[in-house]
């Protein structure tokens, strides 16, 4: 994998499982940054291009679904795959729908797990546009996961 195509960002209000993603990531041999709110999140998206994105909905500062609202805004190039972490109730993740997002990962969740689906999409953001993430289905799998099957 490329440099770009290995870097991936965390954002999340909990630093103990935000290091233990990025531990974890780190093991699996992706670069990773961490970020502990939505404006840190903004802050790197905007001088780093990343493959994935791990982003926590409920967070102070700038929540998930303001970081959803302003990539949006901005039209990122080449967008990176977001993958919604969070332990928020039902409402929350059906405002989720409205946003570009591949996947929404439910917490608690199996840190390996995730860590499989993060490297998954990775590699195949490398290998094409992401024009789907019916293959990233197939890698990695698994009833926590929702993947939703959109175009970047």
């Amino acid at each position: 994998m490329g440099e770009q195509s290995k870097r991936v960002l965390v954002v999340d209000d909990d630093s103990g499982l935000r290091s233990l993603l990025a531990a974890t990531l780190r093991r699996r041999g992706l670069h990773v940054d961490e970020a502990a709110d939505g404006e840190q999140a903004l802050m790197l998206v905007g001088t780093n291009h990343y493959a994935v994105m791990l982003l926590d909905l409920l967070m102070p500062v700038l929540d998930g679904f303001g970081v959803l609202d302003r990539i949006s805004d901005n039209g990122l190039a080449p967008s990176p795959v977001v993958l919604v972490i969070t332990g928020a109730d039902r409402s929350a993740i059906e405002r989720v729908g409205a946003h570009r997002v591949h996947g929404i990962v439910r917490k608690p969740f199996d840190i390996d797990e995730i860590a499989n689906v993060v490297v998954a999409c990775a590699e195949i953001r490398e290998r094409s546009s992401f024009e789907t993430m019916a293959l990233a289905t197939m890698i990695a799998g698994g009833p926590f996961l929702a993947l939703l099957n959109r175009l970047p």
